[in-house]
């Protein structure tokens, strides 16, 4: 077996609700949803407790997010998208662009708002799309992340009865995504 485990053919693509709950999913989700609770009211988490439970919900809509806020939020990010500038779009020359994609993640250490994106999202994908004229850059910032629990590819087994939740239909992988507003960069 090239994937998952005996019974539980899970793969890049899970599908949802393929098998039935089992006991282990129950307890699982139950465990989830006090996570979610703890999130919420001992650590004032809104954002990691809501997409904990928006997974759980098992609806499977789309989630939007604050690209600004989560700069304000996560010094890492904030680095990140200000050596994209620096490294990339300052050597472009004038005229619209969109940069590839690229990882992100917020570093725990750096405080409570990085720890809470850190559990909201861990990594997640960002590029940077504007005008470039001179030494003005018009640009806003997008993210977009797969809130998925970790496919085998990505080797998280910790996680895997969770990842599991979608399998069995008790919970549904969603798209995490949103757009900033315009902002301005000079040198």
């Amino acid at each position: 077996m090239i994937f998952g485990t005996v019974g539980n053919f899970e793969s890049e693509n899970r599908r949802l609700g393929i098998v039935e709950p089992t006991a282990k999913d129950r307890q699982v989700y139950n465990q989830l949803n006090n996570v979610a609770a703890y999130f919420a009211v001992m650590k004032g988490w809104p954002t990691a407790a809501g997409l904990v439970q928006h997974y759980l919900d098992g609806s499977g809509k789309p989630v939007e997010v604050e690209p600004q806020q989560m700069m304000n939020d996560i010094p890492a990010f904030r680095k990140d998208v200000d050596g994209t500038l620096e490294n990339d779009v300052r050597k472009r020359g004038d005229g619209p662009f969109t940069t590839e994609w690229s990882s992100t993640a917020p570093n725990p250490a750096d405080g409570d708002r990085s720890m809470e994106w850190y559990y909201a999202l861990n990594h997640f994908q960002y590029r940077l799309v504007g005008e470039k004229q001179g030494d003005e850059i018009k640009y806003h910032v997008e993210v977009q992340k797969r809130y998925d629990w970790g496919i085998p590819s990505e080797h998280r087994a910790t996680v895997a009865d969770i990842a599991h939740l979608h399998t069995s239909g008790m919970a549904q992988d969603f798209d995490v995504s949103g757009s900033s507003d315009e902002m301005t960069a000079r040198s």
